[in-house]
């Protein structure tokens, strides 16, 4: 008798669907496999037109077309690099590796971008691993929660003192990302390409760092931006939660050299991440809000 809380025992029905599953990753066509055709006389039946082994075929290649016409969505810049013959090796590693584990292929290509990285084997590695890490975030705003727009009525209420202690919340829908390549204009590029017959190929950018603000419109359309170094430390400080005037030391302590730029633009960058979408809140500090509390009643 099972004892409570044991896992139960696998099944017939398990087995089988393990089974299944494990010829599902397989690359090659398993009628190569002499005892893929021996299993499968064994687990399935057959019938006029398919062999019990083709019967497992089919299943076999709609695995392979659904996950990897997947990744080709979700990481066109990536093959757009590479080239088919490189980029369909690079899949089928990355699946042999990662086999899915969801039952939505929206969680397909998270492990994609730490894999590319460790391909250090990939022509132009580099730039690949910046393209994926790009694609993935794109993917994650795309998906990331609605948040309305800053309310302006709502800001003018705010105590004095208020925009310098409290807390900027950032929108959901806007990510960060230090690249050393300029990977956002090149996906664009090779995106229009696939559009245009006859089109030219793309050529492959210099190295060129760039501090990119990702982040999905109102339209929904994804979107990047670069910003300076130091708007770009100022945005980090921010979305770790840190008080702006805080935010604002942090990033002049990382880019002292750029000082000046930041205390000249910090005000016009607020009002253009606002019109932007970028900021979506700003909420008071308990402690900042107790102690005005408290020197008012005096």
């Amino acid at each position: 008798m099972k004892r409570a809380g044991e896992s139960p025992e696998p099944t017939r029905l398990t087995d089988l669907q393990r089974w299944v599953a494990g010829h599902l990753q397989s690359r090659r066509a398993l009628e190569r496999s002499s005892t893929a055709v021996e299993e499968a006389e064994l687990h399935l039946t057959g019938n006029e037109r398919l062999r019990p082994v083709d019967q497992l075929e089919v299943y076999r290649e709609q695995f392979w077309l659904r996950h990897t016409a997947s990744l080709v969505e979700d990481f066109p810049g990536v093959g757009g690099i590479l080239g088919q013959s490189e980029w369909e090796g690079l899949v089928e590693g990355y699946l042999g590796t990662h086999p899915p584990e969801s039952y939505t292929l929206r969680e397909l290509g998270r492990q994609f971008p730490d894999y590319v990285e460790r391909r250090t084997d990939l022509s132009q590695h580099d730039l690949c691993t910046d393209m994926a890490r790009l694609e993935w975030r794109f993917i994650e705003l795309f998906d990331a929660a609605e948040c309305p727009p800053l309310d302006l009525q709502k800001l003018g209420t705010l105590p004095p003192g208020t925009l310098e202690t409290g807390r900027i919340a950032l929108s959901p829908a806007l990510g960060l990302l230090r690249v050393d390549y300029p990977v956002a204009d090149l996906r664009a590029r090779l995106l229009e390409r696939r559009t245009l017959t006859d089109a030219a190929p793309v050529e492959i950018p210099a190295r060129d760092a760039q501090c990119l603000v990702l982040y999905r419109g109102a339209d929904r359309r994804l979107y990047h931006r670069p910003v300076s170094p130091e708007a770009f430390a100022l945005l980090e400080a921010l979305e770790r939660g840190t008080a702006l005037v805080a935010a604002c030391q942090l990033a002049l302590e990382r880019h002292p050299e750029h000082a000046h730029r930041l205390e000249q633009n910090v005000g016009a960058w607020f009002q253009e991440w606002a019109r932007r979408g970028w900021i979506v809140d700003v909420v008071p500090d308990p402690e900042a809000l107790a102690r005005a509390a408290v020197a008012s009643e005096r």
